[in-house]
């Protein structure tokens, strides 16, 4: 395989369409520097997919289009096509022929092409991958490449042993796969971030659910119970509603009579509160016309007293003007005086001045003149003074440069000392950083190791947590619904209490006896208090006891007759009362009777005996005559009871909610204190469980793990930043040392060049001297000239000034006695002004007085006569009062028996009242119980038909709805698409857990496939590296000397083989150089292209371009360099850019490139024999 064609067009220097032509063996391209030889080099790594302006020699890839020229237009496009002999098969395509085109824009817009078929960037890079002939592959070699490759600065030399290995594209493998694994791993911390979610959802679903479901049993029940209990309420409240209209309406009669007469009193006291009124209205005026003849006297005493301090203040006024008339009269005769004399002066200082403006007209003339000539000789010193600084400048400027110098040459010794050291310092630095790189891949990898235990710690505490939530979901819901049954215990217990204490449930005369008397007898007790049954026998002992159950029970007929005596007295009505002093010790008991299903204390057995003795309990009415027929029993009655006398007199039907409520009071309210004992024991067990799981679920320290894995990922990060930080600091050492030689160099040829120079500055020195010296010496006659004036200047100034200071003088006192002339004038002026004023103020403040003189005459007059009317006004008043007072005593009779009646009205109103409230308590709550039905169900009450069950009654049914509702609350609010989204939510769960599933296994498999690159690569590269150390030191030894000793040496204790540092040592001629920089330059390019060759015998490129490589060897070298070309041209095709002719005659066919024009590049080739352009 080998190039046979290069095409280029507006490629850098080649403007015109250039076709380049090679055979298989050695082609040489020559030419002068210049005219663009290593254009075709940068054609060729162009062409094969190079992106690095830089080693195309550009700046920016545009650069690379034909810019133009003086004479030649610019391009718009660069455009190269390379043809390869694919007839070995090394690339992996099914074409013998492969063209491959490059095409740039300068839009930017850029198309690759492989045989005129459009193709990606990607698919040339892969097409020439591990076959050595890529555009940074060893298929291209320059002179500066070799010293590259052996300072190794950016890896260069290791990626021509990973080309030669073919490993290039396992380690681009690796790197893609690399980050599917990253991207795997955030995928799946992200998809169980999200699984946490979505279970914790899933479960609260399930819970809902279930709730759901109990929630739609229990309203069903309820909705029927609801619908015929509320029916039956309905219907009670209805009946009881006829009585209570009746007493409304004799209330409302009785209401109409009272108001009758109150409207007859209220028409009375109407008509005598508006003679009150006239009265009242009479008395006001009186009262107005007496406070307004008090205030106009007031008023006019006032006037008075104000209009006497005035006529007071005026006599002041005059005398004050007169006083300032007399005093302006001297001011005027003063200012008269002083403006004659200020006139006289003035008239005297006219010569005076004339002369002093004459002095300084002389004065002023005689400076001028000597300021010239000082002006003149001083401008002549100041142009010497800048010569000798111009001149001593320079001097100082040569002296400067020579201690500059000398200081240079001292310096250039320090610095070669210093950089000595630093380059040792930078040698050790390197030793300490690759200490340090392996210590933190060794840290890296523990903290890896850490991460696996955390993560797998996460998962485990993530899993335990969403079962202690679960669990503690549970207990509060447990929680809630005992606190609900306990808050109903609280409310059942309250009401039950409220009762026993209010005895709202006996007849208001036994109320009254046991709130207001109980302590002052010795036994006071309703018999409903003493006997106590289940609930199952509540109905049938209320009935049983009939009127009985409002019996009070007393110790003896005394207490009894002293207890009737009390309700007679205060009149509470009437009651039933049984002695115990006046019953039998015992009474006949019939088998089966009520009484041996009821418990009451032993002193009492005798009344239970009396009272119960004698009445059976059956199953029901049939029963109950049956067993009447064959007892003595005066009664039967049955468990929802009814009950049949011994007569056959049958009592029966629905029970009235309020009869019977005191019965079994205690036993309930014991019950239900127990209950409640209970209740508040089970709840502190389960919050003390919760309270357990909220400890536990505290302690599973979920992000308190993440927060750690975090951490380990920070440490991880960390690590590979100091990694990345020391394998780029032992990059920049290396480059240190590199550019500290390259100075010692350089300061060793500045030293010569500043010696040099320091010989050349004295001659010029000595010169500058002689120069300052003759200038200094006129510039010493100048001065002393300058002096003499300068004292004739300093006299003629003096003169000068006192001439001035005595014309300003005289000027001055000329312009003071003006001004005084004129402040006199307008003081006279101002006085005369004033004068007139003061006079007109006078004559007004005398006729004010005699004004005011006059009006307090007048004044006294009209006070007297108010006076007068006064006290006539105040008799009216008296008299308006009294009549006022009379009609207000009549007033009040007539209001005395409007209260009357308008209690009896309240009264009235109130009992009204009550009723009313009443009949609308009964309305509101049948109204009530029809909205909640229509609210409730959307049907009226007149539509339903719901009834209780058989054997149900209406309180058990109103404690079923209460115990439904309870259990609904205690369910509390329910989602009803909880089922169908538990359902959607279980399945997302499956999904998201099938998933993860998928993940952790492209994770294990992507480790596992990263795991056989590795493994795959290293051990290519190891074998590739073996073969390369042995042919390098065989063509060592062949292009130097047999016991010339070379070697390659692999970095050993790193974390990643592949990533493992290559040296090459090299001891040509006995040499013992500490390091390869320290060999000559030819001996650099001979062990390069050793290295080169020994790559070529592992893996030979089908092609080599070597650009001026031969350029630093010598004639011998050369032999042995073209000796080493022609062996292997054999296998590879050999395109070498040369100056040399012994490389030139080796050479099959010779390319020469010119430039006839200007920037524009052409090719001639030449073959044996025959001449040809191209």
């Amino acid at each position: 395989m080998y190039i046979s064609d290069l095409e280029l067009h507006g490629f850098k220097s080649f403007a015109h369409k250039t076709h380049v032509k090679f055979d298989s063996g050695i082609t040489a391209i020559v030419g002068p520097n210049g005219c663009g030889k290593s254009n075709i080099v940068d054609a060729l790594r162009w062409v094969l997919g190079e992106q690095r302006p830089s080693l195309l020699r550009s700046s920016a890839m545009s650069n690379v289009i034909f810019n133009g020229t003086a004479k030649k237009k610019a391009l718009g496009m660069a455009d190269v096509s390379l043809t390869f002999v694919n007839n070995k098969g090394i690339l992996p395509i099914e074409y013998s022929e492969l063209t491959i085109t490059r095409r740039l824009y300068r839009s930017g817009e850029s198309e690759y092409l492989i045989n005129n078929t459009p193709c990606r960037l990607k698919d040339i890079m892969e097409l020439f991958m591990d076959t050595g002939m890529s555009s940074d592959a060893y298929s291209v070699i320059e002179l500066k490449m070799v010293e590259e490759i052996l300072n190794d600065r950016n890896n260069d030399r290791r990626r021509l042993f990973e080309e030669a290995a073919g490993v290039t594209r396992y380690k681009e493998k690796r790197k893609q796969t690399l980050r599917k694994l990253d991207e795997t791993l955030k995928d799946l911390q992200r998809l169980e971030d999200i699984l946490i979610e979505v279970r914790k959802k899933t479960r609260s679903l399930e819970i809902q659910a279930e709730k759901a479901a109990k929630a739609k049993s229990y309203r069903s029940e309820l909705e029927h119970l609801d619908k015929a209990y509320t029916l039956h309420e309905y219907q009670t409240i209805k009946e009881e509603l006829e009585p209570l209209q009746t007493r409304i309406t004799n209330s409302e009669k009785e209401k109409k009579e009272i108001g009758s007469r109150l409207e007859e009193l209220e028409e009375s006291e109407e008509k005598a509160r508006t003679r009150l009124l006239d009265l009242e209205r009479n008395q006001a005026e009186a009262q107005r016309r007496v406070s307004q003849l008090y205030s106009s006297v007031r008023d006019m005493e006032t006037n008075l007293r104000i209009t006497k301090e005035k006529i007071i203040n005026e006599e002041g006024v005059i005398k004050q003007h007169q006083t300032d008339i007399e005093q302006s009269g001297k001011d005027h005769a003063e200012l008269e005086e002083l403006r004659e004399s200020s006139i006289q002066k003035l008239e005297n200082f006219s010569d005076e001045k004339q002369r002093s403006e004459l002095s300084l007209k002389e004065s002023k003339q005689r400076f001028a003149d000597v300021q010239q000539q000082f002006t003149k000789i001083r401008h002549e010193l100041y142009e010497l003074e800048i010569a000798i600084s111009d001149s001593s400048q320079k001097l100082s400027s040569l002296q400067s440069n020579r201690i500059k110098l000398e200081s240079k040459l001292e310096n250039s010794e320090d610095d070669q000392m210093r950089i000595t050291r630093d380059i040792e310092d930078f040698e050790d630095e390197i030793v300490n950083a690759k200490g340090e790189l392996n210590l933190a891949r060794k840290n890296l990898e523990a903290i890896n190791s850490d991460l696996e235990k955390e993560e797998k710690r996460l998962q485990d505490a993530g899993q335990k947590r969403g079962e202690l939530e679960e669990q503690r979901e549970e207990l509060r819901e447990r929680v809630r619904s005992l606190k609900s049954q306990k808050d109903a215990a609280d409310s059942e217990i309250s009401l039950m209490q409220s009762i026993s204490e209010s005895n709202d449930a006996m007849p208001s005369s036994i109320a009254y006896l046991v709130k207001h008397h109980q302590n002052e007898f010795k036994l006071l007790k309703p018999v409903g208090e003493v006997f106590h049954t289940s609930e199952l026998y509540a109905s049938a002992l209320e009935t049983a006891l009939g009127e009985a159950i409002n019996f009070v029970i007393v110790d003896s007929m005394e207490e009894a007759i002293k207890a009737s005596t009390i309700l007679k007295e205060k009149k509470k009505g009437r009651a039933t009362f049984i002695p115990l002093s006046e019953l039998n010790k015992s009474y006949p008991v019939e088998k089966n009777s009520i009484l041996s299903h009821v418990k009451c204390d032993s002193s009492l057995k005798a009344v239970s005996e009396l009272l119960l003795g004698s009445i059976l309990y059956v199953d029901d009415l049939q029963a109950a005559s049956t067993h009447l027929k064959s007892s003595s029993a005066t009664a039967a009655v049955t468990s929802d009871g009814d009950l049949v006398t011994s007569n056959r007199f049958l009592k029966s039907g629905s029970k009235n909610k309020q009869s019977g409520i005191r019965l079994g009071l205690k036993d309930k309210l014991e019950k239900l204190n127990e209950k409640k004992a209970n209740l508040e024991k089970e709840l502190k067990t389960q919050e003390l469980l919760l309270e357990q799981l909220n400890k536990d679920l505290a302690e599973n320290h979920t992000e308190a793990i993440r927060t750690q894995i975090r951490e380990v990922q920070k440490s991880a990060r960390e690590q590979e930043q100091k990694i990345s930080r020391y394998q780029s600091s032992i990059q920049v050492y290396e480059k240190n040392i590199g550019d500290l030689k390259n100075r010692k160099s350089s300061l060793l040829s500045n030293q010569d060049s500043a010696r040099e120079e320091l010989d050349s500055l004295h001659p010029k020195q000595k010169e500058l001297q002689k120069k300052i010296s003759a200038l200094s010496s006129e510039q010493d006659e100048k001065r002393e000239a300058l002096k003499k004036l300068e004292e004739e200047r300093a006299i003629a100034q003096n003169r000068y000034n006192d001439a001035q200071l005595k014309h300003q003088d005289v000027k001055n006192k000329a312009d003071n006695l003006e001004r005084e002339v004129q402040r006199a004038e307008a003081g006279i002026k101002s006085i005369k002004t004033r004068l007139i004023s003061r006079k007109e103020l006078l004559t007004e403040s005398r006729e004010k007085i005699e004004a005011y003189t006059s009006g307090i005459d007048k004044t006294e007059a009209q006070l007297e006569n108010t006076r007068t009317l006064k006290k006539e006004a105040d008799q009216k008043l008296a008299e308006a009062e009294d009549a006022s007072s009379r009609q207000r005593g009549a007033i009040n009779e007539i209001e005395k028996e409007l209260k009357e009646l308008r209690n009896r009205k309240e009264v009235n109103l109130e009992l009204v009242h009550h009723l009313t409230m009443a009949r609308e308590k009964f309305d509101m709550q049948a109204q009530a119980l029809a909205d909640h039905i229509w609210e409730t169900y959307g049907v009226l009450t007149d539509q339903l038909n719901e009834v209780l069950p058989d054997e149900m009654e209406p309180a058990s049914a109103k404690d079923r709805i209460a115990w439904l509702k309870q259990k609904l609350h205690n369910i509390g609010d329910v989602n009803p698409l909880a089922i169908e989204e538990f359902k959607e939510e279980k399945e997302r769960l499956d999904f998201y857990e099938e998933q993860i599933e998928d993940l952790q296994q492209a994770e294990k498999e992507l480790r596992e496939t990263i795991h056989e690159i590795n493994q795959t690569a290293t051990e290519r590269f190891n074998d590739t590296f073996d073969k390369i150390r042995s042919n390098f030191k065989t063509v060592f030894s062949t292009l130097f000397h047999e016991d010339d000793f070379c070697d390659l040496i692999l970095e050993e204790d790193v974390e990643d083989p592949l990533d493992a540092k290559i040296d090459i040592k090299a001891n040509p001629k006995g040499k013992r150089p500490s390091s390869i920089n320290q060999l000559s330059g030819g001996e650099k390019t001979l062990t390069a292209i050793a290295l080169l060759f020994a790559i070529y015998l592992v893996k030979p490129s089908p092609f080599c371009v070597l650009d001026e490589v031969d350029a630093p060897l010598d004639d011998a070298n050369i032999e042995r360099f073209s000796a080493m070309i022609k062996k292997f041209s054999h296998e590879t095709q050999f395109i070498i850019i040369t100056h040399n002719k012994k490389t030139m005659g080796k050479a099959e066919m010779m390319y020469g490139v010119t430039m006839p024009e200007t920037g524009v590049s052409r090719l001639v080739g030449v073959r044996l024999d025959e001449v040809a352009e191209v």
